[in-house]
């Protein structure tokens, strides 16, 4: 909203100028001008700061994206949970919840920028906290570090929830139960070379 703060701001020194020229108050029209040219360039300033911010977040996501399609963060992922197992890599499963952590935080630093949560990433990041969440494993991790990890995580899970299904809690435990069949393809899919 800051963003449009000072061009809602100069339409009062717009009025004021026209005002003042209509009725040959020129010292005033002046003044007024002056202000009105103010809040323009005040205007564009925060709109450029904005574009660097939008820039810094999607080249902030490109270094994740990178980082998430490395050929360590792919070993891990393959290693991390078999179908259909109970058995969890903690070191691994630490590593790529630390990675979506960092997503996570960017997500809430850049505010809740839309391109990524809709991003590949922001899908990942979703499946990888449901399906730890529903097995006890973020608590688990949690527990051993006395620690409540992930907070970042887990507002953008909740925040991507939201947005894919609503509030409803029945349509919330729906998209839950529709992904946890799918549980074990996922993990398929992430053992694939």
């Amino acid at each position: 909203m800051l963003r449009h703060f000072f061009g809602i701001l100069a339409i009062f020194p717009l009025v004021a100028l026209i005002y003042s020229a209509i009725h040959c108050r020129w010292d005033a029209a002046a003044t007024y001008a002056t202000l009105l040219v103010g809040f323009i360039a005040a205007e564009v300033v925060v709109w450029q700061g904005f574009l660097i911010k939008r820039q810094l977040a999607f080249s902030t996501y490109l270094d994740l994206d990178k980082e998430w399609n490395s050929q360590e963060m792919i070993k891990a992922r393959k290693a991390v949970h078999a179908p259909g197992s109970t058995e969890w890599d903690h070191s691994r499963l630490e590593g790529i919840l630390e990675f979506f952590e960092k997503l996570a935080s960017m997500f809430k630093l850049s505010g809740e920028l839309p391109f990524i949560y809709q991003s590949t990433l922001g899908w990942y990041a979703a499946q990888y906290f449901l399906f730890a969440h529903e097995h006890g494993q973020i608590k688990y991790l949690r527990d051993v570090w006395q620690d409540s990890l992930y907070q970042d995580l887990e507002e953008l899970y909740t925040f991507y929830l939201d947005k894919e299904v609503g509030r409803s809690p029945k349509a919330q435990q729906d998209w839950k139960n529709r992904r946890l069949a799918t549980e074990d393809h996922f993990w398929k899919q992430e053992r694939k070379d």
